[in-house]
């Protein structure tokens, strides 16, 4: 019998809730929590709107949607899968298979108008779409060979990057205090600065302000220490299964101690004590210098493609928007009184 969707609804938070924490294949990203940071710090224009699936099997599924954006006056709107285009998609505590996902591949392509999705690359069952995706690329670490084999995987250089950065007595701890968020945030600027335009993201301290404060037991922000003064952290976040390494900085001055190789191992060998299954460095942007950082750990790469869905209507108002913008800069260059020379 072949298997169609039912219906399809606004999922009730509990709904959310207790099939984000029973998916086997669910990150962090896929979570409410997730959702609702970047509601509040984007205030509202990144608003939750969870789909629940239901078939005709009995099975059911959420796909975790957003608002991204509403354009003329909400008649055209943009959604994103998960926000700030981490992994979106389905999850589900049932047994999915092959039928199911084409099903909701092609409601997500097909029912969602604008969309942005990065495929999910846990999703054991990754169906094969008409849309063709722009291709990318994760590194992570299957945590299931345990932590012998996986430290055999490191790098040499990693490993001496590993003991400089014990013999110059650096440490590890996990963050407990606003006082430790906001040093971290200190940090996050300083790199800002060294990065400049080749910045991939810019946030706020109200991002980190908004994650503090929920006290979540699935985040972790992890810190390097060096007489007492933090010189490095890294954000992760946690789900079932999945670690994911999403946030780091480290202060140039003390680059040679090597504390990010330090705080990557820790962090690493802590999730094979806690069971996880994957941990993942999160796509790299294309910097190359990140890539060789998380290929030193001896990840591999796994695909996690990109959808960017675009109705007609929605590519007329960007081109009639830009053409405005560009009419208005160009008033407003004429209207500047000229000096007399």
């Amino acid at each position: 019998m072949k298997i169609k969707i039912n219906k399809v609804k606004r999922a009730s938070s509990k709904e959310w809730d207790q099939i984000w924490a029973n998916c086997l294949y669910a990150t962090y990203f896929h979570s409410r929590e997730w959702a609702e940071i970047w509601n509040v710090y984007k205030k509202g224009s990144y608003y939750p709107v969870p789909k629940l699936i239901s078939f005709s099997d009995g099975r059911k599924a959420i796909i975790p949607l957003s608002y991204h954006g509403k354009h003329c006056k909400g008649l055209i709107k943009d959604y994103i899968s998960s926000p700030v285009w981490t992994y979106g998609g389905w999850i589900s505590e049932d047994n999915l298979g092959n039928e199911h996902a084409l099903l909701l591949s092609n409601y997500m392509l097909n029912k969602c108008g604008n969309l942005y999705w990065r495929v999910n690359p846990y999703d054991p069952n990754l169906v094969k779409t008409e849309v063709e995706p722009l291709m990318d690329f994760t590194h992570v670490l299957d945590l299931s060979l345990g932590s012998g084999r996986i430290i055999k995987g490191f790098s040499r250089g990693n490993i001496s990057s590993l003991h400089k950065a014990q013999r110059h007595g650096v440490t590890v701890r996990i963050a407990s205090t606003i006082g430790d968020w906001q040093e971290y945030f200190t940090i996050y600027e300083d790199s800002l600065s060294r990065w400049g335009e080749k910045a991939s993201s810019r946030y706020g301290w109200e991002l980190f302000n908004e994650i503090f404060k929920r006290n979540s037991p699935d985040v972790k922000l992890w810190l390097a220490v060096y007489q007492d003064k933090i010189i490095s952290g890294a954000l992760c976040f946690y789900s079932k299964r999945h670690v994911v390494y999403w946030h780091g900085a480290t202060l140039a001055s003390y680059f040679d101690y090597r504390p990010a190789n330090l705080l990557m191992h820790e962090i690493i060998m802590d999730s094979c004590s806690q069971g996880y299954s994957w941990f993942d460095f999160n796509p790299s942007g294309g910097h190359k210098g990140v890539i060789a950082f998380k290929e030193s750990f001896g990840t591999r790469c796994l695909n996690c493609p990109v959808y960017e869905i675009e109705s007609g209507a929605f590519r007329k108002y960007i081109r009639v928007d830009e053409l405005i913008g560009r009419i208005q800069y160009k008033m407003k260059k004429r209207m500047v009184p000229r000096k007399d020379i």
